[in-house]
Formats: C-alpha cells, structure tokens, sequence
C-alpha cells in the first residue's frame, strides 16, 4: 500500500513539474490577459481604433492578428491579417468563431466599446474545447509525459523489489544457516526479531529437542555397549579355558576357539558402534596434539605381528623416510583406532589369507596414506551400496553386506574430524584399498 501511494505522489509531482512551465506560461501571457492588455491600449482618435506601438510589437512577436467588427459585421479595424481572414461577418459567424476558429485560426473575443475585439493566434497553437483552451504544445508533451511516468514507475517497483529482496535475504541468511548447522547434527541458536521470528523460535525449540534426542542415542548406545561388556567377558574367558584345557575333547576346544574367536569380533563390533555413536553425535571429545603417523603406523603392524597372525597374512611396508618428521594435529588414540580398523577389515574378511599393503607418502600439505590388500574385495554393486549410505546406523537394507560397513563409517568419522578425507576402492576378486589424506601440521 505505501509503494502505491509513493508512486501516485510522485507521478502528481512529475506532471506538476512537467506542465509547469506551460502553467506558468498560460497565467501570464495567455489569450484573456492578452486580450485584455490589448483593449486597453487600443484606443479611438479621430473616429479610428489606434494600437500603441508596443502592442504591436507584441502581436507580430507571438504571429498574433487582431480585428474589431462592428455591430454590422464590418471589420473597422485590423493588424497582422493573413489575406484569407474575411472583413465581413454576420451574426451566425460571430455565433460560430467566439467558440472556435476563423479560418483554422484559434480565435478568442472581447467586448470593445460598443464593438467586437477579435485575436486570432497561429494555426495549431491552440485546441478549443467549448468554453476552455489549451495549448496543442502541451498536448504534445503528453505522450512523453507518460513515457516518462511509466519508465519512473517502473523504476520505483523495482528499486522497493530490490530492497524487498534485499531485506528478506538478511533475516533469511541466518534461517539457512541454521537450517544448514541442523542438518550437520550441530546446536543450533537463532537470535531473529521481526516477521521471521516466530521461525527463528521453531528452528531453536527443533535443535534443542534433536539434541535432546541424540544425547538419548548416544547414553541408550554406551548404556547397551557397557551392559554387553560383562557377560561377553564372562564368555570370553569361559570360552578361552575350553580352549586351553586337556581334559576336553579336541572337537569341543575347536567349538570353544570359534566362540572366543567371534566373541572378540562382537566385542570390536559393541566398541566400534560405541565410539561411532559418541563421535557421530558430538559426545566424544577430541584431544588435539601432534601426531607422528609413520611412527603409529609401525607400532600397529608390529602389534598385529606379535598377536601370532596367522601365517597367510602378510604385511608390506612401504613408508616415504620423508615422513619420518612430520606430524598432524589429531587424536592419537582415534587415529590408531582407524588404522586398526581398516587393517582389520582386511584380515577379517580374507579367510583364505592376503597381502596388506600399507604405504605413506607427502602430498605437497598432505600426508596420504594406503591401505590395501589382493584379497577377495567386494563387488562393485557393494562398494556402492557402502559408499553411499549416509549412516551405517540408518541403513534398513538387509540384503547390504556390512562386514566392511561399521568400520569403514567409524573410519570416515575420524578422519572427517582431522579435516581429511578418505576414498575406498575395490573390485570382486582384486582386493580392498582405503586412501587416506590428513592435512600436515604447519612446521
């Protein structure tokens, strides 16, 4: 409502501003004023109407004629006259012309004496309508007038439309990176006053209540992880004295080694699904100090190696003595869990045995770290069903293989908070590769 009345007041003011100098023009030099300054200074000596000189002046100035005509129709005096203007009119033409033309020629009246007093201006300088007049100039102007009206009105709409948008996209800036924070899992406060505050309150009574939520996942998770932690041990430790005993049968200890075998994995897995869900939902916190990589990674071989592995695993080294130096800025104790994670992966889906790789290099301000294997890898369907679930803990697919899945996400958590990246590749039959990539802390 106040963009139109902006807009009718300053079109009333460009017309007033356009017309004024026509305006100005018709208050003081129009035809009545004209007409009346010149029956003043047209005076009677001798019998005869005589006009002073400055009058005349005047009229041949503006190309203006005059005429007066008696009550006969006789024309008794004249100045200027084109030749077509007739010197004899009756009452029917002095009834015709006092309204309009003579001749084409815009014509106005006034009482002289006992006589008729008649100016006649230039053809088209005037349109006479009834009893008004106006200047065929100004009508001229018209069109463009409007044109000009129209380019301002436009011009106004879109400048209210520019700081419209302007406007709405600093109070909506905040609500979309709110809304961009909330989808991160992050706490989200908004602080908006004016038309979108009732949505800057909706979005913080969300964020708290999602994070009343996810606290309730994570104690749920560690409440279940620490529940699952006696009984398992006391499987664990019956199963690993079966093993052991001589009094039982061989049959019976192989059962007992299987039991204690998966106990272990269902133990690693409780862990696994523990720490995903702390560092998923913000409650694991993260110690922040320098890490030697090519150092780490030598000390968890060499623990794999003393654990007497089975003799089918084997391990290749291939660490760039450039690295020898370098550190990043991290969580050791979560950098080592990724690492044993992926080399997990390998010896524990690889029944048959394999090769692990394990290699570090620099990348200009990057440490890039590969670990791979030639075991039976994955298909690619499966390596795409893995890459692309979002949340190991979200996935309803069934079908999904997820013997590589937790590990992996708990994997790409950690790296995700050392600001690195991870990328894994494999193909059925041809092996298993993770590529790491960490930034390397400024010396």
């Amino acid at each position: 409502m106040s963009v139109i009345i902006l807009i009718v007041v300053f079109d009333l003011l460009l017309f007033f501003l356009a017309f004024n100098g026509t305006v100005n023009s018709i208050s003081e030099d129009n035809p009545v004023q004209t007409l009346e300054k010149v029956s003043n200074n047209l005076t009677i000596q001798d019998g005869k109407y005589i006009l002073n000189n400055r009058c005349q002046k005047d009229l041949i100035t503006n190309n203006i004629w005059g005429i007066v005509i008696d009550n006969s129709g006789n024309v008794i005096w004249q100045y200027n006259l084109p030749e077509e203007i007739p010197l004899k009119y009756s009452l029917q033409d002095v009834a015709t012309f006092s309204k309009g033309y003579i001749k084409n020629y815009p014509v106005f009246t006034w009482k002289q004496e006992n006589d008729l007093l008649v100016l006649g201006y230039p053809k088209n300088s005037y349109s006479k309508f009834v009893t008004n007049y106006l200047p065929l100039s100004a009508m001229q102007k018209t069109p463009i007038i409007l044109f000009i009206m129209l380019v301002s009105n436009v011009t106004i709409l879109f400048i209210v439309y520019y700081l419209s948008k302007r406007n709405v996209m600093l109070k909506v800036a905040p609500i979309l990176n709110g809304l961009d924070k909330l989808s991160h899992g992050e706490t989200v406060v908004l602080n908006i006053n004016g038309e979108l505050e009732d949505i800057g309150k909706r979005i913080n009574e969300t964020s708290l209540q999602l994070d009343k939520q996810n606290k309730a996942r994570a104690n749920w998770i560690s409440g279940v992880s620490h529940d699952i932690r006696t009984p398992l041990s006391m499987i664990m430790g019956y199963a690993d004295r079966i093993t052991s005993s001589l009094d039982v049968e061989e049959n019976t200890r192989k059962q007992a080694n299987i039991i204690k075998i998966q106990s272990v994995k269902i133990k690693n897995l409780v862990q696994d699904l523990n720490l995903v869900s702390q560092l998923n939902y913000n409650v694991q916190p993260v110690k922040q100090t320098p890490v030697h990589l090519c150092k780490m990674i030598r000390e968890i071989v060499v623990e794999y190696l003393n654990n007497n592995l089975n003799n089918k695993f084997d391990f290749e080294l291939n660490l760039d003595c450039n690295t020898e130096q370098i550190s990043i800025i991290g969580d050791e104790r979560l950098l080592y869990r990724a690492i044993q994670n992926i080399i997990s992966n390998s010896i524990n889906h690889n029944e048959n045995g394999c090769t692990i790789s394990v290699s570090l290099a620099v990348n200009r301000n990057n440490l890039i770290l590969v670990i791979s294997d030639n075991g039976k890898g994955i298909s690619e369907e499966k390596l795409q069903k893995i890459q692309s679930t979002p949340h190991y803990l979200q996935s309803t697919d069934e079908r999904l293989d997820l013997r590589h899945g937790l590990g992996l996400l708990l994997v790409k958590e950690i790296i995700s908070i050392h600001n690195g990246t991870v990328s894994i590749s494999s193909a059925l039959n041809n092996g298993f590769s993770t590529t790491i990539s960490l930034p390397i802390k400024n010396q």
